[in-house]
């Protein structure tokens, strides 16, 4: 967020410098500064969208990681059913006596 920041006051920096200079009449510079500006601007675009993406694909991992988490715990929930049913029936087995 540091970086967005600087960017960001940099952007503002230069864009008073280019208004300054017009309104100095001096044109000599703008051309030069204005390429830093968008340049700048593109950097600033490049970086959030790359964020977007981060966060889009870690959303993703958390629907999946979620998804697997339910699954699992249906797994164990009909594990321990089967347990269950099968100590019962153990059970039952043991005490019958021949």
């Amino acid at each position: 967020m540091d970086n967005l920041n600087s960017d960001l006051d940099l952007l503002e920096n230069l864009s008073k410098k280019i208004s300054d200079l017009i309104y100095n009449n001096e044109f000599s510079q703008i051309s030069f500064i204005d390429a830093q500006r968008r340049a700048l601007i593109k950097k600033i675009i490049e970086s959030e969208s790359k964020k977007n993406a981060i966060k889009k694909r870690i959303g993703k991992l958390l629907e999946n990681n979620i998804e697997n988490i339910k699954a699992t715990e249906n797994k164990l929930q009909n594990l321990s059913k089967n347990h269950d049913k099968f100590s019962k029936r153990l059970k039952a087995y043991s005490s019958i006596k021949y």
